[in-house]
């Protein structure tokens, strides 16, 4: 049996979904519920540049959010989604599952 290298992180992929509090949503975002939003865009992205997010974004026709993390433990990946600004102040509630990614494009086009 290969053993693992002392300093070696094994990292589990999660796919979660944000689902929004309100049937609404996010037809009738208000002004503050823009602004939780921002926050919510800054703290994905930061999550990005440190490699805990491997991709984000809106599907509309779900009305839901995605987000593939990348972390050391599902208890990682669970304090991060309630770290997130739109689940602390109410506006999404999350679900979240193990998943594995196995194929990821190198240089997704830009629009």
């Amino acid at each position: 049996m290969r053993r693992q290298p002392v300093n070696s992180r094994i990292y589990q992929q999660y796919l979660a979904y944000l689902i929004g509090t309100r049937a609404d949503w996010p037809d009738n975002m208000t002004e503050s519920e823009g602004k939780i939003m921002t926050k919510h865009f800054c703290y994905l992205k930061d999550l990005v540049a440190k490699k805990k997010v491997i991709l984000a974004g809106p599907c509309f026709e779900l009305r839901k959010g995605i987000v593939i993390l990348q972390t050391e433990s599902r208890q990682e990946a669970r304090t991060i989604m309630d770290n997130d600004p739109s689940v602390k102040q109410g506006l999404h509630r999350y679900e979240i599952y193990p998943m594995k990614v196995s194929l990821l494009i190198d240089n997704l086009p830009s629009e």
